[in-house]
């Protein structure tokens, strides 16, 4: 196996789901801490902003923006920190909410398989890994819609 086929990931919990993510494109994990609520009647997918690093970065609910079902338990949160990819002038990070630890995986191309499972808005598509379905989440729509909300 050569490392050109091999992919550090994190899988991340979320509610009811998982998220997997290359490590490359998060920034840092972070304990819950409270976040700052906009005055500015914000689209429900996003919960606020938090203060990470002297700077402010809009905080999404991941299963609001995904339309991913959703309930009212509230299990202990981690940050995720994603590092922008689109528009790192103007918008270098932002963080969604994971409902656990992530656990940190290397992917080999051999080691997924599509699911059969539909698709949501904002995924590429789903994958089982290690007998799990996971999503792969759209980094460019995450980016857009932040962007079109002007923050």
């Amino acid at each position: 196996m050569s490392n050109d086929s091999v992919v550090r990931c994190l899988l991340i919990p979320i509610k009811g789901e998982q998220l997997l993510l290359p490590s490359a494109v998060i920034a840092e994990i972070s304990p819950y801490k409270q976040h700052e609520q906009l005055d500015n009647n914000p689209p429900k997918w996003l919960l606020g902003v938090i203060n990470w690093r002297n700077q402010r970065i809009p905080l999404l609910s991941i299963e609001e923006a995904l339309s991913l079902p959703t309930d009212s338990t509230t299990p202990k949160y981690r940050i995720v920190i994603v590092n922008g990819l689109e528009m790192t002038q103007t918008m270098p990070f932002y963080a969604f909410l994971a409902t656990d630890v992530p656990r940190t995986l290397t992917v080999t191309e051999e080691s997924l398989t599509n699911s059969n499972a539909n698709t949501h808005r904002g995924t590429v598509f789903n994958v089982t890994l290690q007998d799990k379905t996971a999503l792969l989440p759209d980094l460019t729509y995450l980016e857009n819609i932040l962007k079109n909300a002007q923050l």
